[in-house]
């Protein structure tokens, strides 16, 4: 039997709002493996003499979120190149310098990743001296302060934030923004860190004594946004 035109249509639409959420929820699959991945390199305080990579994604939307993680594997990628090929790989000096020498293909490299995804906001790459808010990572709290790294500002920046330590390798799980979370202002929590005064970090979440601290994943903020994109469709 003959399908008229408009049920055809109809079958057409279903069929590509199918193969988009079974895209998603694939890319959902994929992104859950890869923070199982992270989460396996965790290994241990950060070192005083270090190099952060942050990068900070243009929105909480997924594309953005998702952008964010494919720009962080190629910064690190050709990281691992450019320190692998130095005479002292442990050396901070010369990776600080091999950094430098090669901001010019960060940026490029920033900009064929957006590029090659139709994206054209703005973008910023810097190796200087930056904020960064009290951290939380398996237990541990890594106290604010101002850190040597290499950030890189999507769009806006305004979205959740990845970091780690680009030098020497040592890279964190993404969960939401990794901002730490703490119940009191008396409360102290061990930070990691060696000086006496990274030795505890206080964080004070809220400024009414009795509202509760939200603590916020990336991987479910990830399921709500695709939920919601879907529904937007019908």
């Amino acid at each position: 039997m003959k399908l008229d035109e408009h049920t055809q249509d109809v079958l057409r639409v279903l069929v590509k709002k199918a193969a988009i959420i079974f895209s998603l929820l694939f890319m959902l699959v994929m992104s859950w493996d890869a923070q199982r991945t992270d989460a396996s390199v965790v290994g241990g305080p950060i070192p005083e003499d270090s190099i952060r990579l942050r990068i900070l994604a243009n929105s909480d939307r997924v594309e953005d979120q998702l952008i964010k993680r494919e720009i962080r594997d190629a910064i690190v990628a050709e990281m691992n190149g450019w320190v692998g090929e130095l005479e002292d790989p442990q050396n901070l000096d010369q990776a600080r310098q091999t950094i430098r020498n090669h901001m010019d293909d960060l940026n490029r490299l920033v900009g064929r990743e957006l590029s090659n995804r139709g994206i054209n906001y703005a973008y910023n790459v810097e190796l200087s001296v930056v904020p960064f808010p009290t951290k939380l990572y398996g237990g541990t709290v890594y106290p604010a302060g101002d850190y040597e790294a290499l950030r890189v500002t999507l769009g806006e920046g305004r979205g959740q934030n990845w970091w780690c330590v680009l030098f020497p390798p040592l890279c964190f799980i993404d969960a939401g923004s990794g901002d730490a979370v703490a119940t009191t202002p008396e409360a102290k929590v061990q930070a990691a860190g060696t000086g006496d005064s990274k030795e505890l970090a206080v964080k004070q979440v809220s400024t009414a004594s009795n509202q509760e601290p939200e603590v916020r994943f990336f991987l479910w903020d990830f399921l709500i946004g695709i939920l919601d994109w879907i529904k937007g469709l019908f």
